[in-house]
């Protein structure tokens, strides 16, 4: 048996409502788990008029998408379902998706996710063109990761390893977890024939192009700025120093890399630049100062 766990915050209710029927024909039950939004009595309203197997429970505070996950993940164990699919309010999954990547999900392999298909980046015929091998398995929990929505996941093996860290509020909540499942010997695995509609922050193609390496080798392609929020940038770069605090003897540099680049985005291309770059700074701050116990299986 499966089950799917959302985290909603003021969602957009049709969207939401994309997510839910899609979601809801693929599993045996839908937890939500909604994080102080203002329009929960609209997402009970909805819960309750239109999907008999979905089960809300709401937090009057926003406790952050790490808590959230933890509890979807107790409700799932709490009702007997062996598998969860995680998904974020506005993301909505193909057809046939949970049958597919639960066929992988088997032995060591305790997570597996589809292709993510971001509506800001890519057309569906732009990821059938891709040539990409139908099934990878990922050693680098930060690097071309899976990322939480889309996910689906072993409930037991997810609990052993602890959850997810509450801790980090949001950003890099997905990879501290997925390396701390490759750490206690369990399998990531990214099926690239099915696909996640998604939508990371709000991004826009900028004229930049760097070299990255993909299935298909080496390829110059755009970056993309993000649209966050000044308190979501400070969570990008004090997590990932938090990450890199936990988890260096494992990973290298994996995670700080990407700070410098990230403020260079928004310095460059986005809007309330001076606020964002504060926010980055600190966040780098107090990544710094924060006492990080590095992480021991």
């Amino acid at each position: 048996m499966r089950c799917a766990g959302i985290v909603t915050y003021n969602p957009d209710l049709e969207r939401l409502r994309a997510n839910l029927n899609n979601t809801a024909s693929q599993v045996d039950a839908v937890f939500v788990f909604d994080n102080g939004s203002e329009n929960v009595a609209d997402i009970r309203s909805l819960a309750d008029s239109e999907y008999t197997t979905l089960r809300v429970e709401a937090d009057p505070n926003n406790r952050g998408i790490a808590f959230a996950l933890n509890r979807l993940l107790d409700a799932a164990k709490e009702h007997g379902f062996k598998h969860m699919l995680l998904l974020d309010q506005d993301s909505v999954p193909t057809e046939g998706m949970c049958d597919e990547l639960e066929r992988h999900l088997t032995g060591s392999v305790a997570l597996v996710c589809p292709f993510i298909l971001d509506r800001n980046r890519m057309t569906e015929e732009e990821w059938q063109a891709q040539k990409m091998p139908p099934l990878e398995r990922l050693t680098h929990a930060a690097k071309h990761g899976a990322i939480t929505s889309g996910s689906l996941v072993d409930v037991a093996a997810a609990l052993e390893v602890g959850g997810f860290d509450d801790n980090l509020f949001i950003d890099y909540v997905d990879f501290d977890f997925n390396e701390r499942l490759i750490l206690n010997g369990y399998e990531i695995v990214k099926d690239n024939t099915v696909y996640l509609l998604h939508e990371k922050g709000k991004s826009e193609r900028t004229w930049l192009k760097v070299p990255r390496n993909t299935s298909a080798g080496v390829q110059w392609q755009p970056l993309y700025k993000l649209g966050y929020s000044p308190m979501r940038c400070y969570y990008q770069s004090r997590n990932r120093i938090v990450y890199w605090k936990k988890y260096h003897r494992h990973t290298g540099g994996e995670g700080l890399t990407e700070i410098p680049l990230l403020m260079a985005l928004s310095l460059l291309f986005e809007n309330h630049r001076i606020a964002k770059l504060r926010a980055y700074s600190r966040g780098i701050h107090d990544g710094m100062k924060m006492k990080i116990v590095e992480y021991r299986k």
